[in-house]
């Protein structure tokens, strides 16, 4: 099987689990079906291009849209997944995303998005009190960990508010903010598995 789009660590996981066992925490030996999800899910994320939906779509940017929605999803989905295995609080979610680099990603969007019309039409649609003051604050110039921009994309879209046909959303920036949000959160998950790997392997010596 092909290890294209894994994480980069997940092969030499695999290679411990069946020559050093005992290299590997005992409890992650018993959620190794969790975890190959995991890596399963974030490969997905990572390996989506577009989807095909067919010609009944053709000339529309309706495939364009829906793969970059589809992208958010799915890598949000895959990083929800990796903070549960790992039992990670908000305060270790927030130290997982890089600062000085969540901060160069935050200046990008915001460039992407000047007028603020993604971010304005996720929380116009956001239910939860909370999370709504959140994506004002973001709105408002203050910065937010990008997995809540993600989780706020996803639950969204989960629940049917943002479509190909959501008014005055760009499918450019869309497209733009959906690979800068995925690409920096899988590139997280990454470079903490790969560490915690090493660190593993350090400690077993």
């Amino acid at each position: 099987m092909s290890n294209s789009n894994y994480p980069k660590a997940w092969s030499r996981f695999n290679s411990k689990k069946r020559e050093s066992p005992s290299d590997i925490p005992v409890e992650l030996i018993s959620n190794f079906d969790k975890l190959a999800r995991w890596a399963a899910r974030f490969r997905l994320a990572k390996s989506l291009k577009a989807l095909d939906l067919g010609d009944h779509y053709a000339g529309t940017n309706t495939p364009r849209l829906y793969s970059a929605i589809t992208r958010i999803f799915l890598t949000y989905s895959a990083f929800e997944t990796y903070c549960k295995i790992f039992s990670l609080n908000q305060s270790q979610v927030s130290q997982l995303q890089d600062e000085q680099i969540q901060d160069t990603i935050i200046d990008s969007i915001r460039k992407l998005d000047p007028q603020n019309t993604f971010s304005s039409f996720l929380e116009e649609h956001l239910t939860s009190n909370t999370q709504k003051q959140m994506m004002r604050d973001f709105i408002n110039g203050q910065d937010v960990d990008i997995s809540f921009l993600a989780k706020s994309s996803r639950h969204i879209f989960a629940h049917g508010e943002l479509s190909a046909h959501s008014p005055n959303l760009s499918v450019k920036c869309v497209e733009e903010v959906s690979q800068i949000i995925s690409n920096f959160l899988l590139n997280c998950m990454d470079k903490d598995f790969d560490k915690r790997l090493e660190e593993w392997v350090t400690t077993a010596v």
